[in-house]
C-alpha cells in the first residue's frame, strides 16, 4: 500500500500521535519517502516529557520494519544464556545503551541502574520535549535483569493519549562489561486498551569510572 505526501499529510492532520503510529505499525508496505514524511508529520505533535522518547522509539522501529519486513518472531533473543565468566554479576551502575531492530539502532540512551531497584534513563532525543524516564528493575536470576517503564502519554496541548510500557530483560556478558537482551515498547490507549506493541534487541556498555 502506498500513500502520495498529500494523503500522508491529511491522514497526519486528521489523526493523533498514538494514531499515526498505530497505521505506520500495520502497515508494513508503506513508501519509505511517505513513512518519512508520516514521521515528520507524527514529531509535530509528539508526546511532551518522557513519552516523546518513546513514540520517537516506535516511529523508528516502525520505519526500519518497512524496509526490513522484521517480524516479532524474527527478533533475536540475546538474553538466552548468561556469560559464564562474568565477575561483575551486578548490573548497578552507567550504562551506554543501544534500542535496535533489524539490527539497525533506532535510539540510544544512558542509564543509571541504582542499587534499590530503580533506574534513571536518558534518552538521546531533544531535551526540550523531555528526556529523563523513570523504571524500576529486578533480578529475575544469576546475572539477568528484568526493567520496567511506565509513561504516560500528553500531546503537546495537554491532551491525554494514554500510556507507554518499556520492558527490557538482559542479561551480562564479558565479565560483566556488556548486556545483551530483548526489548518490548507497547502502547495503549486512555482507556487501558492495547493498541500495539513493538519488539526489538538491546545492547549496552558498561560506562567504567576509569
Amino acid at each position: 500500500m502506498w500513500f502520495t505526501n498529500s494523503q500522508v499529510r491529511k491522514m497526519a492532520g486528521n489523526m493523533g500521535s498514538i494514531e499515526i503510529l498505530k497505521t505506520i505499525h500495520n502497515t508494513t508496505g508503506v513508501r519509505v519517502a511517505a513513512l518519512s514524511v508520516l514521521v515528520v508529520a507524527f514529531s509535530a505533535t509528539a508526546m511532551a516529557q518522557c513519552g516523546a522518547s518513546l513514540t520517537a522509539m516506535a516511529a523508528s522501529a516502525a520505519s526500519v520494519r518497512s524496509q526490513l519486513q522484521v517480524s516479532e518472531s524474527a527478533v533475536p533473543d540475546k538474553s538466552a544464556a548468561a556469560s559464564d565468566n562474568a565477575v561483575n554479576a551486578s548490573i548497578v551502575g552507567l550504562w551506554h545503551i543501544r534500542f535496535q531492530v533489524g539490527n539497525q539502532t533506532i535510539q540510544e540512551a544512558f542509564q543509571i541502574w541504582n542499587t534499590g531497584g530503580t533506574e534513571v534513563h536518558n534518552p538521546n532525543v531533544d531535551p526540550r520535549t523531555g528526556n529523563v524516564c523513570l523504571g524500576a528493575w529486578e533480578e529475575a536470576a544469576p546475572q539477568t535483569f528484568k526493567l520496567t517503564h511506565r509513561v504516560w502519554l500528553y500531546d503537546t496541548i495537554g491532551n491525554f493519549q494514554g500510556t507507554g510500557h518499556l520492558s527490557e530483560t538482559l542479561v551480562l556478558g564479558d565479565r560483566g562489561r556488556t548486556h545483551s537482551g530483548s526489548f518490548r515498547l507497547d502502547f495503549y490507549d486512555p482507556s487501558g486498551n492495547f493498541l500495539f506493541g513493538v519488539p526489538g534487541t538491546v545492547v549496552g556498555e558498561r560506562i567504567s569510572v576509569n
